[in-house]
C-alpha cells in the first residue's frame, strides 16, 4: 500500500456474473485483502452462482438478484438506499453492473478507464484507471486493484491466488461418485454460446478415440443444468461406442468443483467449468476458436490450449487478428469446426507422456 493511501473501513466489489470471471477475480480480492488486512470487504455477486464462494475466506459474499426490468432496479435501488457500499470498486462493465454502480452510496466508486471501459462505465465512476493494453483477464482484474491499492510493483500472480477452497463435503461427493476407477478425463461439452461449442460429431469421435487409446482411462461429461446442455450431452453419449459416465445438470456448482479437482484432466471450450477446473489445479485443454487464449484462456495453463483464433479471424473476418479489438469474439457458428479431433488427442498424448 502507497503512503498516500489511507486504509478503508469497507471495500464493496461488483462483479456479478459469469462464473469463469468471477473465479478469475480472486487474485485481484485476495491482493486486496493482503494490503487491507483489517478492512470489512463485501463482494456483490448474482445468486444463483454466489455458492461458488461459499469457501473464500476473504471476502464477505453478498448474493443479489440482478436486476431484469425496471420495476426490478427500482426495487434494489430502495433496497439499499440507506447502505453505504465504502470504497466500491467495479470490476464489470455491463449495462447491468453499471447500472447496478450507479444505484449504489459509496464514499468513492472505482472502476476502468481505457481500454476496458464499456457501456459508459467510466462515467460513473469517481476514478476510473488507464490500464496497459492486451492484457488477460486476470490481469485486467488484478491491475485495477493495484491501482486501487496504490501499487506500482511488479506482483507475480501465483496458482495459489486463484485457489478455489472445496469443502470436505463436496470432496467426498465427488470421491463418491468417481470412486469406481482412479483416472478420469472430464469433459465438458457445452460453452454458453453456441459460437464457442465444439461440433457433437467432433467430441463423439474424440471419446471414442479416448477411449481406444486409453482403455484404462475413465471419461465424464460435465455441464449445467441448462436443457440445451443436458440434451447435447444426452445426444453424444447416445451415440458413442462404449460407454461414459454422463453428469451433465446433476452437480451443483460446487459439487461440479469438488469433480473437476478429482478429474485427471479436464478438455473445454470458453467456459465457467474449464476455469473452475483451473481454480481447482485440474490440467485443463481449452479449445479456443472464437475467442483468443491469451485473453480468456486458463491462466497458467494456456500453453495446453488450442488457440486457432488467428485462423478463424483470417477465414471469417478477411485480417489478420492483431487488426481486431482485443477483446473481439468472432461472429462464427463455424469456426469451432476447424478444431480437429486430432489435434485434442494430440494435446491429450503430450499431457499423458509429459505432464505438459
Amino acid at each position: 500500500m502507497s503512503d498516500n493511501t489511507t486504509t478503508p473501513n469497507k471495500i464493496t466489489l461488483i462483479r456479478l456474473s459469469a462464473i469463469g470471471d468471477v473465479l478469475m477475480l480472486l487474485p485481484a480480492v485476495r491482493l486486496l485483502k493482503k494490503q487491507f488486512p483489517e478492512t470489512r470487504i463485501d463482494w456483490l455477486i448474482d445468486k444463483p452462482i454466489a455458492s461458488i464462494l461459499a469457501e473464500v475466506s476473504e471476502v464477505n459474499v453478498v448474493p443479489i438478484n440482478k436486476p431484469k426490468s425496471l420495476a426490478a432496479y427500482w426495487q434494489f435501488k430502495q433496497q439499499w438506499r440507506n447502505k453505504n457500499t465504502g470504497q466500491l470498486i467495479s470490476f464489470q462493465t455491463s449495462f447491468v453492473s453499471n447500472m447496478v454502480m450507479a444505484l449504489l452510496n459509496a464514499d468513492h466508486k472505482t472502476g476502468f478507464g481505457t481500454p476496458y471501459s464499456r457501456e459508459g462505465h467510466h462515467l460513473l465512476t469517481n476514478s476510473a484507471y488507464d490500464l496497459p493494453r492486451n492484457l488477460h483477464q486476470v490481469e485486467i482484474f488484478f491491475e485495477l486493484a493495484k491501482k486501487f491499492a496504490g501499487l506500482n510493483q511488479q506482483i507475480k500472480i501465483t496458482a495459489e491466488d486463484l485457489n478455489l477452497p472445496v469443502s470436505d463435503t463436496d470432496k467426498n461427493w465427488a470421491a463418491d461418485k468417481l470412486q469406481a476407477h482412479s483416472d478420469w478425463i472430464a469433459i465438458n461439452p457445452m460453452a454458453s454460446t453456441q459460437e464457442k461449442t465444439w461440433p457433437a460429431e467432433h467430441y463423439i469421435e474424440l471419446i471414442d478415440s479416448l477411449k481406444k487409446r486409453y482403455p484404462d482411462k475413465h471419461i465424464v461429461l460435465t455441464g449445467g443444468p441448462g436443457s440445451k446442455e443436458v440434451e447435447f450431452a444426452a445426444n453424444i453419449q447416445q451415440q458413442l461406442s462404449s460407454p461414459c459416465l454422463n453428469l451433465v445438470g446433476k452437480t451443483t456448482l460446487t459439487q461440479l468443483a469438488a469433480l473437476l479437482k478429482q478429474a485427471t484432466l479436464l478438455i473445454s471450450p470458453d467456459t465457467g467449468p474449464l476455469h473452475l477446473a483451473n481454480a481447482v489445479a485440474t490440467p485443463v485443454i481449452g479449445l479456443y476458436a472464437v475467442t483468443r487464449a491469451d485473453y480468456i484462456g486458463p491462466y497458467h495453463q494456456l500453453h495446453r490450449c488450442i488457440d486457432i483464433y488467428d485462423q478463424v479471424a483470417q477465414t471469417f473476418m478477411h485480417k489478420p487478428s492483431t487488426a481486431l479489438k482485443w477483446q473481439k469474439k468472432i461472429p462464427s457458428l463455424e469456426a469451432m469446426q476447424l478444431i480437429s479431433v486430432q489435434q485434442v488427442m494430440d494435446k491429450v498424448i503430450q499431457f499423458d507422456n509429459t505432464g505438459t
